[in-house]
């Protein structure tokens, strides 16, 4: 009960820190979102103003030049009516507050309004002073420093612009105007212009800016609210849920992946993490079955071992037995044989004693047999203790064709197909030519002695860096499953009664244990045998590596 309320404690809590993870994480985005779009207002709208401002400048400036260039003509021709009503229909635009001309001295000598001709100027008011309190000469003061902004009468704001009425060519060679051509400025023209329309229209646009903003930000939010509860609450309530099934040992739960991003493989990680929990279950529940299957084998891989250790150690029995018996039988044999002769001559001599050829039918029995004989103790010796020959290095695609054709013409004889596919590359090894020769006759011979009836007898090779593997493989009569063990063992034969010594196989074995090899033999009784001969490329190395091996055994 305890353990069921803890898991319970533990969903409510992820939860409540879900709720609290989402509601925070929507909290920091709209604020982010609410001031990133506050601040882009902010921005908008400044730019906005001056670029308003800026724009009415330009055309305050440019409305000031028309009036230049409207009242040039007749300022040349000194018509002052015409000028003074150019003024006055220009001044009685909208917008237009004043339109008036200076004198160098500040007299108003030209304005929309009549009262204020004649007047002088403060010389010292804003207009004024940006001009005659600097040494900069006026037609070089930037156009933004002639233009002031004031409140005017009605509590709008008014913009006005100064701008210098240059003396050209034109004035001071024409016979009306008494200027010198050392006179840059005749006088200025001063533009008002208000700005209330500007201002309402950039109010306008600062409400509409913030309105929008606001707007802006309300959708962001709430599509930011929409993404957090869809890629962010609802697969993590997911993974919480499935984390509530697995407590409660459902191991079968897998949460479907809607996304690749990093909630998508978080659920891809939690899939993962059920699957293997539901191995490491299914591998203990099975863990007894397998530790048995496993305690089997090795009780039958130590069997076999065992059985190798006992089969080597009777043929070390074996050989010493043989090695034994053939210095004792050789002799004799070969006193036998010796005597044999010896008597088949005697006989001849006296060829008119009776039963002669009777007698001497015997004796070249006893002379075939007593040869038999020898040659069985020669391949007991053989066995025992394979010749001490010098190893060369010997190519064996040519033994294996010098073996060929010592059986082919009991190849031919027994009408048997024969298919030699030779070792690639380099096929050059370490050893007895002789000895690998007999060793080849033998399993050839076996092979066709194996197949009364014809067959296929296949000879092929492979070699590697270090070794080389022969394989002589018969579609014969095969061996049985219980002969196998004891094939190896001297005397020991599985072909009909009489027709075999049985030591082919224990020669071939002996000769390939001592070129430091290993032969196998795979069989089956009408299908065939294949045996299976791995020479290392240099048998000295192993011997010597072998040796080195058991003079220091492992700790």
């Amino acid at each position: 009960m305890t353990l069921k309320l803890r898991r319970r404690w533990l969903v409510e809590t992820a939860t409540s820190a879900l709720s609290s993870l989402t509601v925070q994480l929507f909290g920091l985005l709209f604020a982010v979102i609410a001031v990133a779009f506050g601040v882009y207002a902010l921005i908008s709208i400044e730019t906005t103003g001056e670029n308003c401002q800026r724009t009415i400048h330009e055309c305050v400036e440019r409305f000031s030049n028309l009036i230049q260039r409207s009242t040039h003509y007749g300022m040349l021709l000194n018509r002052k009516e015409d000028v003074h009503e150019i003024i006055r229909a220009i001044a009685a635009e909208p917008g237009i507050e004043g339109v008036r001309v200076y004198d160098k001295q500040g007299v108003i000598i030209f304005s929309a309004r009549p009262s204020d001709i004649g007047h002088q100027v403060d010389l010292q008011a804003e207009a004024c002073v940006s001009c005659h309190d600097s040494d900069t000469p006026l037609v070089s003061v930037p156009v933004d420093s002639r233009a002031r902004i004031f409140q005017g009468p009605t509590g709008d704001r008014v913009l006005g612009l100064i701008n210098p009425i240059e003396n050209s060519p034109e004035c001071y060679n024409a016979a009306c105007h008494a200027h010198s051509p050392d006179q840059n400025v005749l006088g200025v023209l001063d533009v008002t212009m208000s700005m209330a329309q500007a201002d309402r229209r950039l109010a306008t646009v600062k409400r509409q800016t913030m309105v929008a903003a606001g707007v802006i930000t309300l959708l962001a939010g709430l599509l930011s609210a929409a993404f957090i509860l869809w890629m962010v609450r609802r697969p993590v309530k997911q993974l919480i849920a499935g984390a509530e099934q697995v407590a409660d040992g459902n191991l079968a739960t897998e949460i479907t992946v809607h996304n690749r991003n990093e909630v998508g493989q978080l659920a891809v990680a939690f899939n993962n993490m059920t699957r293997d929990l539901r191995s490491a279950q299914q591998e203990l529940t099975n863990w007894s079955d397998r530790l048995e299957v496993k305690l089997q084998e090795k009780t039958e891989e130590l069997s076999r071992t065992q059985r190798q250790v006992a089969h080597m150690d009777k043929m070390a029995s074996l050989g010493k037995l043989a090695t034994t018996v053939a210095h004792e039988l050789n002799n004799p044999l070969a006193g036998i044989l010796n005597y044999a002769k010896l008597v088949e001559r005697k006989l001849a001599e006296e060829s008119s004693l009776p039963d002669s050829a009777e007698l001497g039918r015997y004796l070249s029995l006893i002379q075939k047999e007593a040869s038999r004989t020898g040659k069985i103790v020669r391949g007991l010796l053989a066995f025992a203790r394979p010749s001490g020959a010098a190893m060369t290095l010997n190519s064996l695609n040519r033994i294996i064709e010098r073996s060929i054709m010592l059986v082919n013409h009991h190849i031919e004889m027994a009408e048997i197909q024969l298919d030699s596919e030779p070792i690639e590359d380099d096929d050059r090894v370490l050893c007895d030519s002789d000895q690998l020769q007999q060793a080849m006759v033998a399993l050839l011979v076996n092979a066709v002695e194996a197949m009364p009836n014809g067959g296929t007898l296949r000879i092929s090779g492979r070699g590697s860096e270090d070794s080389i593997q022969l394989s002589v493989a018969d579609t014969g009569l095969g061996i049985p499953e219980d002969a196998i063990p004891h094939i190896f063992e001297p005397f020991f034969s599985s072909k009909e009664h009489g027709t075999g010594v049985g030591l082919g196989l224990a020669v071939v074995y002996g000769i390939v244990r001592h070129h430091s090899g290993e032969i196998e033999v795979d069989s089956a009784v009408d299908r065939g045998t294949t045996v299976r001969i791995t020479l290392p490329r240099n048998p000295t190395r192993n011997k010597r590596a072998a040796d080195t091996a058991s003079s220091n055994p492992s700790p």
